[in-house]
């Protein structure tokens, strides 16, 4: 019997563990909704925009560029070097997280009462962004996994995560509910001791990992240090710019949400309210088929750089067609389950028939929603992030001009027209470079028996695309 590859394994790995994360992220919504009620997820919501401000800023650039690092130093059998990466940027990622979280923690009332416009956020926001070193710890070492084909600490870590997080709701909710600053406390509490277990978890993989490394290797870099830590910064950087400017228009976008909900409404309560159906209830559901989408971009990205290393355009195109073939179908699925169910889904899971309605209106961006996903992670494998960078940014700018006029007058309805027509946009300039790279091909090549990359740790998409079944995302619950 012929043994799965590496890819088939880790990305079924990856898409149960998503996928049983969800159902708990969705019993977890379900409880909140219930203790603390709509208006203080609405609050939970808004600490977001800064901490990931602090996501892009400290690690998410690197964490991508170790994954793709980690790759291609695999397929040239210098496993040594991606170690050595790993190390510096587990020292970087844990400087820039300390000093960030230093600096919102001592203006934390600045930033809640000048950008937020909501001084009860204050004792969330400084909890949360106290867990960012372990966080940003962990995510590197999740980005190394991921490159080395080990899905399973990641798919581990997270189902952990969430164990812990729910497990510590429940019991705070019971014992110590009363006793804290403002409701929402609570899920930033359950949020914090989450992360903490999952590290400890991901922290005591990676020494053992070392300890075993350590003693089957004792070969010597075949790079000098210098080129492998310039090797870091050249593709780092540009992705943590990238990440920034992404997740700085996004939090832009969510902190003007709400001001020009309230100037519709005009009820502070109720935009705040409305706010946390839309961001905390519909939108997690939307998003929840993203756990096959999210599986298969973290797989997919050391895939198509490792091929790029070989030089072989057969083979990308293969890799680039059929999970895009396979998410057009996805969101089809989604948008007919939704937009027939969502008013069912919205009464029955929160007893909230607003949240059914955004469901049905939201069911109309699947399709592009998740596969703009996938083309956004090709361009990342090509080393196209440039062209990622001015996709999203131009795609945030659309709904910030939404936001600020069509909101004021239509309600949630002009964030929704602005959110579409920045997904239809940027879907089709992302196909558009990928063309431009001769990818988005129509004919499908045939595999040969004896295809160049058999023989290295990157095997071909549609050997497991008949079995096939991805800020997020991060779950914020």
């Amino acid at each position: 019997m012929k043994k799965a590859s590496p890819f088939i394994c880790g990305t079924v790995i990856l898409t149960l563990s998503n996928f049983f994360s969800r159902l708990i992220g969705f019993y977890n919504r379900i409880f909140l909704a219930g203790v603390i009620g709509a208006h203080q997820i609405g609050i939970y919501q808004l600490i977001f925009p800064v901490y990931l401000l602090g996501f892009a800023v400290c690690f998410q650039g690197f964490q991508i560029a170790l994954s793709k690092i980690t790759a291609e130093k695999k397929a040239t059998g210098n496993i040594n070097a991606a170690r050595y990466v790993l190390r510096i940027t587990i020292i970087l990622t844990l400087c820039l997280c300390i000093i960030f979280s230093f600096f919102v923690f001592w203006y934390a009332e600045l930033i809640c009462s000048v950008f937020l416009h909501e001084p009860s956020c204050v004792p969330c926001l400084r909890l949360a962004v106290l867990v960012l070193p372990f966080v940003g710890i962990k995510n590197c070492i999740h980005g190394y996994c991921l490159g080395i084909e080990n899905s399973g600490v990641p798919a581990f870590s997270l189902c952990l995560e969430q164990i812990s997080r729910v497990s510590s709701i429940f019991l705070l909710s019971v014992f110590m509910i009363e006793k804290m600053p403002v409701p929402a406390f609570l899920a930033v509490c359950g949020m914090t001791v989450g992360e903490i277990v999952s590290f400890f978890f991901t922290l005591i993989f990676y020494f053992l990992h070392k300890k075993s490394a350590d003693s089957l290797s004792k070969s010597t870099l075949s790079a000098s240090k210098l080129s492998v830590f310039h090797e870091l910064l050249s593709l780092g950087i540009p992705l943590t710019l990238n990440s920034f400017s992404v997740t700085l228009l996004q939090s832009v976008q969510s902190i003007l949400i709400p001001m020009m909900l309230y100037r519709f409404y005009g009820n502070r309560y109720r935009s705040v309210e409305i706010y946390g159906i839309l961001s905390g209830m519909a939108l997690p559901f939307i998003m929840f088929p993203s756990t096959i989408t999210n599986a298969l971009s973290l797989m997919l990205l050391p895939k198509i750089s490792a091929a790029k290393t070989h030089n072989d355009p057969s083979y990308l195109r293969r890799c680039a067609i059929l999970p895009l073939i396979f998410c057009t179908f996805l969101g089809i699925g989604a948008f007919g389950g939704f937009f027939v169910f969502g008013p069912w889904i919205g009464n029955f899971f929160f007893h909230d028939p607003l949240c059914g309605k955004y469901l049905r209106s939201l069911s109309f961006l699947c399709p592009f929603l998740y596969c703009s996903s996938i083309l956004s992670t090709i361009l990342n494998g090509l080393g196209k992030t440039k062209d990622t960078l001015l996709h999203n940014s131009v795609s945030l700018v659309i709904q910030i001009c939404f936001i600020l006029f069509a909101i004021p007058l239509y309600g949630v309805n002009g964030y929704l027209w602005g959110l579409f027509l920045s997904l239809l946009r940027k879907l089709s300039k992302s196909n558009a470079a990928c063309m431009s790279q001769k990818i988005a091909v129509t004919e499908f090549p045939k595999m040969s028996h004896t295809d160049p990359l058999d023989h290295t740790p990157i095997l071909c998409l549609d050997r497991f695309f008949p079995d096939l079944s991805l800020l997020p995302g991060s779950d914020n619950f």
